[in-house]
């Protein structure tokens, strides 16, 4: 009966063994024979002083992320924002269309010349005639003070020869040295008006150097005209023409001072 029993048993066995019955007994029970493992004692982990005694399970380490050094970019020093350039632009603007002139009246378009001025010779010629000129402002100050002299004592003297002051003749040797000093002045102060060059052309126009031009023409004329008078009077002394020379003489020396004072005013106002 056990040897029925085993046979089989046995031939099961070398059929599982064998490669040949695994591949064609695959769902076969195998019988493995249980084998005795010694135990491997494992030595306790030393506690690290200051942390738990549980140890934490394993993780993955965290990465850090990289540093960037905290350096600001250099900026470049021609760049500039586009608000700046356009602020700098219109202040530039109002700034070159906002400044008055405050030239002299007669130098005022020499001076406009010679800003973009390259001609040397040019040059040349605008500053002689701003030289002249300045003379020709201070000389011309100077001859208005003479003649209103000249007149004071043209006045006075007049008054002494034909209004019962006596006809003494004692103020006609002062009154006669004033008028020739200050014809003097007046013929210089014009020959450096009219003589100062004028390189710069310009187109007429009704300004108070046309005007100055005007009154400086009628005070030139008065001089002429009192310088021939004053020379009739003279000569006529004791006459019945000599109280008509002497005072057309004196209505034209108030005339021409009135007509230097004009061309003073047109020009300082």
């Amino acid at each position: 009966m056990m040897t029925r029993v085993i046979a089989p048993l046995l031939a099961v066995l070398l059929l599982a063994a064998s490669p040949a019955g695994a591949a064609l007994a695959p769902d076969a029970p195998v019988l493995v024979a249980a084998t005795k493992r010694k135990p491997v004692k494992r030595k306790p982990a030393r506690p690290v002083s200051g942390s738990s005694q549980q140890t934490a399970p394993a993780a993955t380490p965290a990465v850090a992320p990289p540093v960037t050094p905290d350096v600001t970019p250099p900026v470049s020093a021609t760049q500039e924002p586009a608000g700046s350039a356009g602020a700098t632009d219109s202040s530039a603007t109002q700034g070159s269309t906002s400044e008055p002139s405050l030239d002299f009246d007669l130098l005022t378009p020499e001076a406009e010349a010679s800003k973009g001025l390259l001609d040397p010779d040019l040059q040349k010629d605008l500053e002689t005639r701003r030289t002249m000129l300045k003379l020709h402002q201070g000389l011309g100050l100077a001859m208005a003070g003479g003649l209103t002299a000249a007149t004071v004592l043209g006045q006075l003297q007049f008054n002494e020869s034909f209004r019962g002051g006596g006809d003494d003749r004692t103020l006609l040797a002062w009154h006669r040295g004033v008028v020739i000093g200050t014809s003097l002045l007046f013929a210089t102060v014009g020959t450096l008006g009219l003589l100062a060059p004028d390189p710069v052309e310009r187109a007429f126009q009704w300004d108070t150097v046309t005007f100055h031009k005007i009154f400086m023409s009628l005070a030139t004329a008065g001089m002429i005209a009192q310088a021939v008078l004053g020379i009739l009077a003279t000569h006529s002394y004791g006459e019945i023409t000599e109280p008509k020379y002497a005072t057309a003489h004196q209505v034209v020396g108030y005339a021409t001072l009135g007509c230097v004072a004009a061309g003073i005013v047109t020009l300082t106002f």
